[in-house]
């Protein structure tokens, strides 16, 4: 009998680990990140140049938050938090704001990646301003955008064009090509990047030797606008920017100029949040995970996205109640120290909501600066070096 009776204790001190761990695992506090995109999306469309040639086509982030929620699973579970994804595709007309409304009212969804053309987002964040909710932009660079949400709960993790041209025009005073040769394309978002350089260039004591304007094709009648030779001869300049969002004229700009000089901007050296070829700080290990998972490459959305969620992640593991205002608070705290896998930790600025990060500068297949440079500094955090900076920010809503 006392033989039977030690073996039925053994047995039981046997299954109370057990039982402590499933009672642990029920208990821990569940915190669901959305990612939210809308069917018919615009920018994921096949798209065809002049010539009838395919554009780079572009895939959808979500195996990167997918990547991001089994990256931080183990930390996710030392600290009591369960974490899930939830992937919601909108309809073509469906109310973006309403249905991130129904996501935050069912109680565990507390956070949301928005994949979403940027007039939906801007939309959203200001429907969504009153929602214990929070929303993150990895995929938009516009500096309106921040103007425009910067009292809603949306953050960014997409670095700003006014960040990535500051960091282009920190690079290229580094390497005392000050003057610079600017060809715009005929597009908005042509002529919106091409300011936004020479905002920089101007912050950075850069000068313009001219700005010309080009279109892609081939139409003879505009030879002075289609020839690359022509465009860049007859002035004096140390580097040539361009601006082209479609890509259509700026793969032929290099090795085609009137003079040999080095090419920025939308060919040649690229300044970007992330690349595959980043080869410091774990990069290599983050890139081999998602190449490993979706067979491609990881891009700048894709990098956004995979930071939000692991952002998200750090700020309820410091966040004393775990409710999304609490989260926020935990984000916006400038203690807070993100990892980027890109050497120096990460924060958000209160003021744009933006994150704090520096700028990779680099050819198709390799990374040759990284921003802010040597010498570039400020008062409080060196990376607030790009983009504006608090005294020079307004907020629009």
């Amino acid at each position: 009998m006392i033989a039977r009776r030690g073996l039925l204790l053994a047995l039981l001190g046997c299954l109370l680990p057990v039982s402590a761990a499933r009672a642990q695992d029920a208990a821990a506090r569940e915190i669901g990140i959305a990612f939210v995109e809308r069917s018919g999306d615009p920018a994921y469309q096949a798209a065809t140049g002049y010539a009838g040639l395919f554009r780079r086509e572009r895939f959808s982030p979500f195996p990167a938050a997918e990547l991001a929620i089994k990256d931080g699973a183990a930390a996710a579970r030392a600290s009591g938090l369960k974490l899930t994804l939830v992937r919601k595709t909108l309809t073509e007309t469906e109310d973006a704001g309403a249905a991130l409304r129904t996501l935050a009212r069912g109680g565990t969804v507390l956070a949301a990646v928005l994949d979403l053309p940027k007039q939906d987002m801007i939309e959203a964040a200001a429907a969504l301003a009153g929602e214990p909710l929070l929303l993150f932009n990895a995929r938009h660079r516009d500096d309106d955008l921040r103007l425009k949400t910067c009292r809603a709960r949306l953050l960014h993790t997409q670095p700003s064009w006014s960040m990535l041209h500051d960091a282009l025009a920190q690079v290229l005073l580094s390497l005392d090509w000050k003057r610079v040769l600017v060809l715009r394309g005929p597009q908005p978002e042509d002529k919106e990047r091409a300011a936004s350089f020479l905002a920089s260039a101007k912050k950075f004591g850069l000068r313009a030797a001219d700005v010309r304007d080009f279109v892609a094709g081939n139409d003879p009648r505009r030879r002075d606008q289609v020839n690359v030779r022509l465009l860049t001869g007859g002035a004096d300049y140390d580097a040539l920017f361009v601006a082209d969002a479609q890509g259509d004229f700026s793969r032929m700009v290099p090795f085609n100029t009137a003079k040999p000089r080095p090419i920025v901007g939308s060919a040649g050296l690229e300044p970007a949040a992330w690349h595959p070829y980043w080869e410091r700080h774990g990069a290599p290990q983050l890139n081999r995970r998602f190449f490993r998972t979706t067979g491609r490459p990881m891009a700048d959305e894709h990098w956004a996205t995979w930071v939000a969620v692991r952002a998200t992640l750090d700020a309820a593991t410091r966040a004393n109640d775990k409710s999304a205002a609490s989260i926020l608070s935990a984000l916006l705290d400038q203690e807070l120290r993100l990892e980027l896998y890109k050497g120096t930790p990460g924060s958000f600025r209160p003021w744009s909501r933006q994150l704090r990060q520096p700028i990779l500068l680099g050819t198709h297949d390799a990374v040759v600066a990284v921003a802010p440079v040597e010498g570039a500094l400020h008062q409080r955090n060196n990376l607030d070096t790009l983009g504006p900076d608090e005294p020079e920010f307004r907020c629009g809503g």
